[in-house]
């Protein structure tokens, strides 16, 4: 077994409630085949670098998973053939990450931001 990162872009118009059953499906598929998924991030929406069929924006997943290359390959056959999956990339590597990614604790640090402002907002409201 190898420890591999995958990252993957679904859609953007796929409708919220329809996300978690598409990234269960793949965790699913990555436990039938024996792997053990190490650490996962939901990366939210995010603006795509260019277009890629007609897409601006996708949601981002990243998994890291202890697999062999069979079920890489299932996987990413599976990636192929899901058709809210626009892009995804699957790379080998050493080392489970022990914080979270630093796109991940922008967007912690964004949501932290954003909720101090509103409450700051709200204190003043209350305050008049």
């Amino acid at each position: 077994m190898n420890l591999y990162e995958t990252v993957y872009i679904i859609k953007q118009d796929v409708r919220p409630e329809e996300l978690k059953p598409i990234e269960e499906k793949f965790e699913n598929l990555l436990r039938l085949k024996k792997s053990s998924i190490e650490y996962k991030e939901n990366w939210g929406l995010r603006n795509l670098a260019y277009k890629i069929n007609k897409n601006k924006k996708g949601y981002y997943y990243f998994l890291v998973h202890n697999s062999d290359p069979d079920a890489v390959l299932e996987l990413e056959r599976n990636f192929k053939i899901n058709e809210n999956i626009i892009r995804f990339l699957t790379t080998k590597t050493n080392k489970i990450p022990k914080e979270p990614t630093p796109i991940m604790k922008a967007k912690i640090d964004k949501e932290n931001t954003d909720r101090s402002t509103q409450e700051v907002e709200l204190n003043e409201k209350e305050a008049k």
